[in-house]
């Protein structure tokens, strides 16, 4: 599966397992985009979000993009083809967790209007801190109520 291979060439160790990567695809509370290299016939990046109806939350659970294809922009596309989705889910945030040592995410994201809400000590292990940032959607939930008549 190629979603492994990006997977495994992000991140390495700390990579999602095959469980989690299949749950991302198959739960209804979930999704994956992927961004492919038309020309080479294979994926390049991916993104996998949560959503929670319940607390209207999108979570942004990983944006991936292999080495030779970062700073060209398929981060930033995978990052907007989330909320595209999310925004169909009509929820007051998006919320996501970015090491704090990586400077290119965390300038994508307060691009995209995400701010830093708090400091997650060793999140990533010991001695890797994480952000935890949100981006807040005006509207917020809706529920759609149907009167008897």
């Amino acid at each position: 599966m190629e979603l492994l291979r990006i997977e495994e060439e992000c991140f390495g160790a700390e990579r999602f397992s095959t469980e989690i990567v299949r749950a991302f695809i198959v739960r209804a509370d979930a999704f994956t985009v992927v961004a492919e290299d038309e020309r080479m016939g294979r994926l390049v990046g991916s993104a996998s979000c949560l959503i929670s109806e319940n607390t209207g939350e999108g979570r942004i659970a990983s944006i991936a993009v292999i080495n030779d294809r970062r700073k060209q922009g398929v981060g930033s596309g995978l990052l907007a083809e989330c909320e595209r989705i999310l925004n169909t889910f009509r929820l007051r945030k998006y919320v996501l967790e970015v090491e704090t040592s990586n400077m290119p995410a965390i300038l994508m994201y307060t691009h995209r209007e995400y701010e830093v809400v708090g400091l997650l000590k060793d999140y990533y292990g010991l001695g890797r801190d994480a952000y935890s940032m949100e981006r807040k959607m005006s509207g917020g939930s809706r529920r759609l109520t149907v009167e008897q008549g």
